[in-house]
């Protein structure tokens, strides 16, 4: 699968479009925002699966996914694939809007939007300047969908399993966790944790962890908690390791945020 991307930056908002023809359906991405990202689909068929759910998103579909929520993408079929994706902060959501919209994006949401079109144009253009503010503005009008909207969407099969580890790593991901923590919790033996959260999430428990408390820390940093304090915050005693971690996976210093 060969990908061509366009990316397009304002203050608020870090666009990319992207255009593939998938040969075979497959997991192409896996990652953790410390953001909320924009996932809308131009052309194709995927499914998003989110922490022991999953979500389906076709054409003129669009899905927003909260923070720090562990994500996988992939193809339902061997054809074209068009969409654009943004990541922003909450400060990016008008302020009048901003509680609202945190409520009805509390979980994955998922709905209809048809000038997803707008936002490739946006991404190809070469005169960047030029479009901030309709980028802005759609993205506004986005905003007021979802708030405006009587029932958000939030269909999608569920994994009991997944759902229950996962809650327990969210309680207590500032501490130790331990796989016998995990096995206890779940009822089952350490290797049995270990082979069907592989399986379902497609990464270890231990590598899950770790992107959770990094995106956590990259959040808490970014919203202004000094590093040295994200650092205790997400479970890192000795600060010199967190920083070697973060800079590994972010390519920046914990400074930068």
């Amino acid at each position: 699968m060969n990908h061509v991307n366009h990316t397009f930056q304002t203050d608020q908002f870090e666009f990319t479009y992207t255009e593939s023809h998938i040969e075979n359906s497959f997991s192409w991405e896996r990652h953790c925002h410390a953001r909320y990202e924009m996932i809308a689909v131009l052309e194709g068929d995927v499914r998003i699966m989110l922490e022991g759910r999953t979500y389906r998103l076709t054409e003129n579909q669009v899905g927003i996914i909260p923070p720090l929520l562990y994500h996988t993408v992939m193809a339902n079929k061997r054809e074209a694939y068009r969409r654009v994706t943004a990541l922003f902060s909450r400060t990016a959501v008008p302020a009048a809007l901003r509680e609202q919209f945190e409520e009805k994006t509390a979980d994955p949401t998922i709905f209809f939007w048809r000038q997803l079109h707008e936002f490739r144009t946006i991404c190809e253009a070469e005169s960047p300047s030029f479009y901030e503010p309709l980028a802005n503005s759609l993205m506004t009008q986005i905003f007021y969908h979802i708030i405006r909207a009587e029932q958000a969407d939030k269909r999608g099969d569920t994994d009991e399993f997944l759902q229950k580890i996962i809650l327990y790593i969210d309680r207590h991901l500032g501490e130790k966790i331990l796989l016998d923590d995990l096995a206890a919790y779940t009822a089952r033996s350490k290797s049995s944790v270990c082979h069907l959260f592989e399986e379902k999430m497609g990464i270890s428990p231990r590598q899950y962890i770790l992107q959770k408390r990094l995106a956590l820390a990259n959040k808490l940093i970014r919203d202004g908690t000094p590093p040295t304090l994200a650092a205790i915050q997400v479970g890192y005693e000795n600060y010199s390791a967190f920083y070697r971690v973060y800079r590994k996976h972010f390519q920046t210093n914990p400074s930068n945020g």
